[in-house]
């Protein structure tokens, strides 16, 4: 008999995290049965160093899969290792609250039959609770830039393997499987506060100015040509990238300095996909940042 969830973890080496979320999962969720959920590594570090935790846990539904490729690409190969009815992707470093675990396998009991996309934001918009959607289109422009996190990501395994070929995008290769979704009978974004996040000092490696200003905003955009969702729709989504996430990034990294990603080509990669004017916006958006963090702990401390 199948597991009911995949917890699919696509790692690269930072034990101690991996260690803590398995942890999350296993000790501070231990009320849940082991046979209704598994728990997948794929790992692809060369060094293998995540292998050392298959000695320190020893659950039967915990598997691990060394995985030779590149980069994010490792989100999709997870998946395919998976054998529960919905796979959801799980960042390294994040961990489950208690009760978090039984709270995700009672919403796929309760919407097995029907199978709706299931997106987890783990409070970010501000609802707190499950909404549910009936349209594709509503979904994604409350979604926003959010369907880009790999960790609200799930899918039902029966529409994953359904997929087929198609054209994986180098660093969000899960959104590429994600927007195939865009015919499911309904939507359901669950936005209650069910994980909490390791903060890893000086995070970087990779472009991810380049990231939210080409590769994300593409996938955007052919979303829109295949008309899957609106131009309203899209240039939300554009509108919150400008205003909300990049004034985000670069604050983190110029002002706040805890993360270190490669801003190479931001000014001139903007001019694709976003107005004229958005450089200068965004700098000047980069003032109100604290101001929208202090609000939002307020607001999910209630």
């Amino acid at each position: 008999m199948n597991p009911i969830l995949s917890i699919c973890i696509p790692c690269y080496g930072r034990v101690e995290y991996v260690r803590q979320t398995l942890n999350s999962i296993f000790k501070e969720n231990n009320d849940v049965n082991l046979e209704e959920y598994e728990v997948i590594i794929s790992d692809n570090d060369p060094t293998k160093a995540i292998m050392t935790l298959m000695q320190e846990f020893t659950q039967p539904n915990l598997k691990y899969f060394y995985t030779e490729c590149d980069g994010f690409m490792n989100s999709y190969y997870v998946l395919t290792y998976a054998s529960g009815e919905l796979l959801k992707l799980h960042n390294s470093q994040t961990i489950f609250k208690k009760g978090s675990l039984k709270e995700i396998l009672q919403e796929i009991k309760s919407t097995r039959k029907n199978k709706p996309l299931i997106f987890y934001t783990n409070g970010l918009l501000g609802k707190l609770k499950s909404v549910s959607f009936d349209s594709f289109e509503t979904f994604m422009y409350a979604l926003s830039y959010w369907s880009s996190w790999s960790n609200g990501f799930s899918i039902w395994k029966e529409n994953f393997d359904k997929i087929g070929k198609i054209n994986l995008n180098k660093l969000f290769p899960h959104t590429s499987i994600f927007l195939t979704q865009n015919q499911a009978p309904s939507y359901i974004i669950n936005d209650q506060t069910l994980f909490t996040v390791q903060r890893i000092p000086k995070r970087g490696g990779h472009n991810k100015f380049e990231a939210f200003t080409i590769e994300y905003p593409s996938l955007i955009d052919e979303c829109f040509n295949q008309k899957h969702i609106s131009q309203k729709c899209k240039q939300h989504i554009l509108k919150d990238i400008m205003c909300t996430f990049l004034p985000s990034l670069l604050f983190n990294k110029y002002i706040a300095k805890i993360e270190t990603f490669d801003s190479t080509g931001f000014k001139q990669n903007l001019k694709r996909y976003f107005p004229r004017y958005a450089y200068a916006l965004i700098w000047c958006s980069v003032i109100t940042v604290p101001f929208k963090l202090i609000y939002r702990k307020i607001k999910t401390s209630l």
